[in-house]
């Protein structure tokens, strides 16, 4: 039997990406809090509600190692996937431009 992976929406105040959220079952060791995620492509998901994880698609990497992961979830909301890339790259540039940061996208 294999183990639910569990992804949960933030209840964030970020208006430059609709779903952020985080795996609450895994730790980074860069911040000791549950993996960040970025649920792009879907309108605002309900903070709290656990969703299963359907496959990590991407990953942001950042050299202070707090990486963001970009995952799809298996919900009935409707998914539109031509926005994925575009949702995720103007995380990126607000995220990089609040942080200061510079980070690596990598898609799998």
């Amino acid at each position: 039997m294999t183990k639910r992976i569990i992804v949960v929406m933030d209840k964030v105040r970020r208006t430059f990406i609709n779903n952020y959220g985080e795996l609450p079952q895994f730790i980074n060791q860069a911040d000791g809090d549950p993996w960040d995620v970025i649920v792009p492509g879907y309108p605002k998901l309900p903070p709290g509600v656990p969703y299963d994880l359907k496959e990590i698609i991407g990953i942001y990497r950042l050299p202070n190692g707090n990486h963001k992961l970009i995952v799809d979830i298996y919900t009935d909301v409707l998914k539109k996937s031509d926005r994925v890339k575009p949702e995720v790259n103007k995380f990126i540039r607000m995220y990089e431009k609040h942080t200061n940061l510079k980070g690596r996208l990598e898609y799998f």
